[in-house]
């Protein structure tokens, strides 16, 4: 009987333009993934990799947005860069810049954490593409740890400074697995954002 209710109902539901049209074409939407990829190499040799799904917040899509169709431009050609973190933390889609910088909810990782680079975070550097997928593949971003901690995630920002919790977080990853690091480790990020319309 109630296979037969709910046949009825789907008969019922077809048989109306709008809500088949609607049915039919529910899947076409613009809709970005991020995926991060993380390497952690020890004395030249590769410990461990990982690639997961990153988080993008709505701060970061909002940006996108307004930069695309609105009328915000870019600052730089290369105004995206990468950061990680050592703070225990899940990112969330309400997650912005101010959780980022020195002594803030992600705990980012400063001077002290890490040898190179100097002073600001590793530009996120991609090239130009001809498909629905770009990344920093070829320029990966590049940590020398300074001494031993565990290293949670990663990040992108539009931000260089590392002590920077202002400006815009695009998205950000939690490791499936976090790093335990020494100094002199080598921690490479790369992320790679796909458009996809299904």
């Amino acid at each position: 009987m109630e296979n037969l209710i709910k046949t009825d109902i789907a008969a019922r539901l077809t048989e109306d333009v709008d809500i088949t049209h609607a049915l039919k074409h529910h899947l076409d939407r613009l809709a970005f993934q991020g995926m991060v990829t993380a390497e952690h190499f020890r004395d030249g040799a590769l410990l461990h990799k990982q690639t997961g799904k990153n988080t993008f917040t709505t701060s970061g899509m909002a940006k996108m947005l307004n930069v695309m169709f609105h009328d915000i431009s870019k600052t730089a050609a290369n105004i995206w860069y990468v950061g990680i973190f050592k703070n225990n933390i899940t990112p969330a889609l309400g997650d912005t810049a101010s959780k980022l910088g020195s002594g803030n909810a992600f705990g980012e990782c400063q001077d002290a954490d890490y040898d190179d680079p100097l002073t600001n975070r590793p530009s996120y550097v991609t090239e130009d593409t001809t498909t629905a997928v770009i990344s920093n593949v070829n320029s990966k971003a590049h940590f020398v740890m300074a001494g031993s901690i565990t290293v949670y995630g990663a990040f992108l920002s539009d931000a260089a400074a590392k002590t920077a919790s202002t400006g815009t977080l695009m998205c950000a990853k939690r490791f499936g697995t976090p790093r335990a690091v020494i100094a002199d480790d080598e921690i490479y990020v790369t992320y790679q954002i796909t458009a996809t319309t299904s």
